[in-house]
């Protein structure tokens, strides 16, 4: 007899509940028993009549557990009134009533019958992981129920949900809240960031979270890491620490399924089991024995961006609501333990909820699901987070790149086949036009070595990242010949492709045979044509990809020697991005597989070696240029506009100014500085670059390169900015030169290396001014100049704008200094009546 669960006090409010309504909500802790015990206790019920039940769970081991849990309590076999589906396996029959199914397994099913003509109830469990298909699943069986099918039941589960958000969406459905079970759960925070000049890593910080647990705890471990690196470095160290004491167990998603159910079986006598687990083990599943949890706080979820068109994927902190999750599997059937990895301080910042991931994905096989159900914008339907409108339009460019959507949103007959594969667009895509070619097993073995993480791990230093090797790995895996076991080669990811390209042929209806390794690129760039990329230059690493990013390899290998490649796997660096994983392209193919895509036309570019504007026919494929011809300009004026725009970048200084041109530009500045002459246009370097296809065009005269700039006209320009009548004002106002006692004329200088002047500059020998009293000035006597008084050698001795209080005050001290310096030099005692000179001594 199955023991009594805190959810069994709420069975016949379910049932009433779901006799009278349509949709209900339930919240139940971990452990409340409510994805085992819900579904058996509402199969007997009328409203069903003779319909099953389907539950659906976010995981592979979730959905084989439960229902292996499921069915042992009814004493019989999985496949009989108990059975499950997901991706590869299946066991079930005509007497199933309740069919558990994997989320996306889901999708295929009301995808292929909307109506859901065998199902009498829909139940999401653990909602709260927002699966990117549980949330479409759920908008598409709202859709049925309203359209459809009235007598529909739906039923969400979760442990840590936003009850009232989820209740509102379904039309204020009930909700029914377990409290679940008390045993207490002790929490240890052990914040291990390390210090300043050393960091912790996560394997460390873990062991001494696991040694903690191992002496002051009993029963088994649950280690909750970020993902599966993390796991077989911890798994190494572990095993040769204490191999007597603990066995250590990994349990990651791609993990076998016979692996996975390690999990579950006792430890070996006299062991503890050491369970090192990614997110996998939060929700779902409940492993007997475990009553410690040691939790690193983070997890790895990719990010996509629609602006760059690629995923990466990163460690981030896990949401309080995981955090709870986790730290509950210590408590489920007994008084249990957490270590957290990180302080109190810590665990307040964290989110309330992860973030969904149809707010973080790719949505491309999301749009393309909606095209399949018939809708043309995700707000036909509902959603707990809508889909934004960035990442759907970006999905919606790739479908009809791909053939599956018309310029009217509408799934076409290639899209029809695209859709009913169950993979991502891309793969789909390339395995169909890999038919078309007569080289569908290799697009079979494209699509499963794509769907799967690297197969091979180098040593330090080195990287590989042509395609062809992992091609040649798995091949001689399926041939039975030697040298695939080599070390760095995941085995068991291998083993795990070769059944995967098996289904995936059957469902093509493809027969597998032999392949050209070497026509991957080919295939592959049916399923990333936006990554399509082109070198952009003969030596160089860097490539440019159709959509327009460069793109870059860490170094030469065997595939940065082609001047086209298909770029498959970026490092996620979204200004430098690094490619891990590629394939060498012929680019004459563009012209046969993409002919459709090519743009022809005729365009002015700017060539940066010759520094020219220069008119070419260029045939293009979207943002690579495939072929160009260079032709005579015939439209100067566009030629002009692009010669114009390369001249505001380099700056005014590339036109060939000559001295007085200059000068006189910065005293027209001057002048309009002061305020008083606001007649006068504003020929400052900042003015003039933004007017400058006003007043620089009508001048170039066909000039199509800085080379021929030189034969421009400045000073027409400068006649044309200045008329007359106010180039007098500045002729008067802020004369060139200025004459001195003396009779010698010097020059003023408005503008120096630090830019305008606010008063002219007059350097002059302090010799050539004896007699001058007053301080000569400028704009209508209103500025005096500034005065660099200078040695007869050239110096300045003295820097002033009142020249009669330097007569007087200071005079006869510098007077004292250029007598010991210069001593033939004429320094009379009074400057008022000395008669000034350009000489060493006045003439007599």
């Amino acid at each position: 007899m199955n023991k009594p669960l805190p959810i069994d006090n709420h069975i016949d409010q379910i049932r009433s509940v779901l006799l009278k309504e349509k949709i209900a909500v339930i919240q139940a802790p971990p452990g409340a028993g409510k994805t085992t015990r819900v579904p058996l206790a509402l199969m007997d019920q009328p409203w069903l009549k003779d319909k099953k039940i389907l539950l659906l769970e976010p995981r592979r081991l979730a959905a084989i557990s439960c229902a292996g849990h499921m069915a042992k309590g009814l004493n019989e076999k999985v496949g009989d009134t108990i059975g499950y589906q997901i991706r590869m396996d299946k066991k079930a029959g005509s007497k199933t009533k309740i069919l558990v199914v994997t989320e996306g397994i889901f999708t295929r099913m009301i995808q292929g019958d909307p109506v859901l003509e065998d199902v009498g109830l829909v139940i999401f469990d653990e909602f709260h992981e927002r699966n990117i298909h549980s949330d479409l699943g759920l908008a598409l069986v709202m859709e049925t129920l309203e359209a459809f099918r009235s007598d529909l039941r739906v039923l969400v589960m979760s442990a840590t949900m936003d009850t009232q958000r989820i209740s509102h969406l379904l039309g204020n459905a009930p909700v029914i809240e377990s409290k679940g079970k008390s045993y207490p759960v002790t929490t240890h925070y052990l914040p291990t960031a390390g210090t300043a000049h050393k960091k912790i890593s996560i394997e460390a910080s873990c062991v001494a979270a696991v040694k903690k647990a191992l002496s002051q705890t009993h029963g088994d471990i649950l280690v909750f890491l970020p993902g599966v690196g993390e796991i077989m470095r911890l798994k190494s160290i572990l095993d040769n620490w204490d191999s007597n004491k603990i066995q250590v167990i990994p349990l990651y998603g791609n993990l076998p399924v016979k692996e996975q159910r390690i999990v579950f079986a006792k430890a070996r006598e006299g062991k503890r089991k050491v369970i090192l687990a990614t997110a996998i083990a939060e929700t779902s599943i409940t492993i007997d024995g475990i009553t410690t949890v040691v939790d690193a706080g983070l997890m790895r979820t990719l990010v996509f961006s629609p602006q760059t068109g690629m995923a990466r994927l990163v460690t981030v902190p896990v949401a309080k609501a995981s955090a709870d999750q986790r730290r509950g599997r210590a408590g489920r059937t007994a008084a249990g333990t957490c270590y957290r990895l990180w302080s109190e301080y810590d665990h307040s910042l964290l989110k309330p909820y992860a973030v969904p991931e149809i707010l973080s994905s790719d949505l491309a096989p999301l749009v393309l699901e909606l095209a399949a159900w018939v809708v043309k914008t995700p707000t036909d339907l509902k959603w707990m987070d809508e889909p934004l409108p960035g990442p759907v339009a970006q999905a919606k460019e790739l479908l009809r790149d791909l053939g599956a959507l018309d310029e009217n949103q509408r799934l076409t007959g290639h899209g029809k086949k695209m859709v009913n594969t169950g993979l991502h667009p891309r793969f789909s895509h390339m395995v169909l036009m890999a038919r078309k070619k007569g080289k569908g097993p290799l697009g079979c073995r494209l699509a499963a070595l794509l769907m799967e993480k690297d197969l091979v791990r180098f040593n330090k230093g080195y990287d590989d990242p042509d395609i062809r090797l992992r091609l040649e790995i798995i091949e001689k895996a399926n041939t039975g010949a030697r040298g695939w076991h080599q070390s760095g080669v995941n085995q068991k990811a291998v083993k795990r492709l070769l059944e995967s390209q098996k289904k995936i042929a059957r469902d093509f209806q493809i027969k597998m045979g032999k392949m050209d390794l070497h026509d991957a690129g080919e295939l592959l760039a049916h399923a990333y044509p936006d990554w399509i990329a082109k070198k952009r230059g003969s030596n160089a690493l860097t490539y440019l990809t159709a959509s327009g990013r460069g793109i870059a390899f860490f170094g030469p290998n065997s595939v940065s020697t082609s001047d086209y490649i298909v770029a498959l796997h970026l490092d996620g660096n979204p200004k430098n991005a690094k490619i891990r994983l590629a394939a060498p392209y012929d680019g004459d193919l563009l012209e046969n597989d993409f002919n459709h895509e090519l743009e022809e036309n005729t365009t002015m570019i700017w060539d940066e070696k010759s520094c020219e504007v220069k008119q070419v026919t260029q045939t293009r494929f979207h943002r690579i240029v495939l072929d160009e011809n260079t032709l005579p300009v015939s439209d100067h004026d566009k030629a002009g506009a692009l010669l114009i725009q390369k001249i505001e970048t380099r700056g005014l200084d590339i036109l060939p100014w000559t001295k007085n041109q200059q000068a006189l530009r910065y005293r027209v500045c001057f002048l309009k500085e002061t305020g008083f002459y606001p007649d006068l246009p504003d020929l400052s370097d900042e003015a003039l670059t933004q007017t400058m296809a006003t007043w620089l065009a009508p001048f170039l005269n066909g000039s199509c390169s800085f080379s021929g700039l030189k034969k421009l006209d400045l000073g027409s320009v400068v006649s044309a900015l200045l008329p007359w009548n106010l180039k007098e004002v500045v002729e008067r106002q802020a004369p060139t030169h200025m004459k001195v006692p003396s009779g010698s004329k010097k020059r003023l200088e408005y503008h120096d290396q630090n830019g305008l002047l606010a008063s002219p500059v007059l350097q002059v020998r302090l010799q050539e001014m004896f007699g001058l009293t007053q301080t000569p000035t400028v704009a209508g006597q209103r500025i005096p100049v500034t005065i660099h008084l200078l040695s007869p050698a050239g110096r300045a001795v003295q820097i002033t704008q009142d020249l009669k209080s330097f007569w007087d005050n200071t005079y006869q001290e510098v007077k004292k200094d250029l007598m010991g310096r210069y001593p033939k030099h004429y320094w009379p005692d009074d400057p008022y009546t000395a008669t000034p000179t350009h000489r060493v001594k006045p003439r007599s």
